[in-house]
């Protein structure tokens, strides 16, 4: 699933809460959000049962679906909410990345292992040309050393950045 926000260009943020916007079972589109997936009707309860959001993460979701295209929107939502402290790490690795990838497109999916369906992983990818791949792998080598390793320290088992070439 695919999650776009046309916001993004605009650089401001939803003028809704984001979990407070209705989500439908098929295409739909909101104010802020266009959505496509049948199966979201089924796998919203979670963000409903028993679980009052509170403004400061309702609004850090919000600017990293801003930041970030996001694959397979309802578990990678899941798993940020039960791995809470890496909302903060998203958004600061996008000031960092920016510094060395600054109009690269940048996407979050989460990927399960398939043989162990309980280990999952944050993957963020830096999207960049095939025609700049020694340049590319030098910028992040650098980003790496001056600033990933450092801050990856107790997350890095939950996220990993890496480069796609497109």
């Amino acid at each position: 699933m695919l999650l776009e926000n046309p916001e993004v260009r605009k650089n401001k943020l939803p003028n809704t809460e984001f979990l407070n916007v209705s989500i439908k079972s098929e295409k739909s589109s909101t104010n802020d959000w266009l959505i496509d997936d049948n199966r979201i009707g089924q796998q919203k309860t979670w963000l409903i049962q028993g679980h009052q959001e509170n403004h400061e993460l309702s609004y850090n979701f919000s600017k990293i679906f801003q930041l970030y295209t996001i694959d397979n929107v309802v578990d990678t939502l899941r798993f940020l909410r039960k791995h809470q402290n890496l909302v903060d790490i998203l958004l600061k690795a996008h000031r960092e990345i920016r510094k060395y990838f600054p109009s690269e497109k940048l996407r979050l999916k989460l990927s399960v292992d398939p043989e162990s369906p309980q280990w999952e992983k944050l993957l963020l990818s830096i999207y960049s040309s095939p025609e700049y791949v020694d340049e590319a792998l030098n910028k992040l080598d650098e980003f790496d050393q001056k600033w990933w390793i450092k801050a990856s320290l107790g997350v890095a088992i939950n996220l990993y950045i890496n480069l796609e070439f497109e």
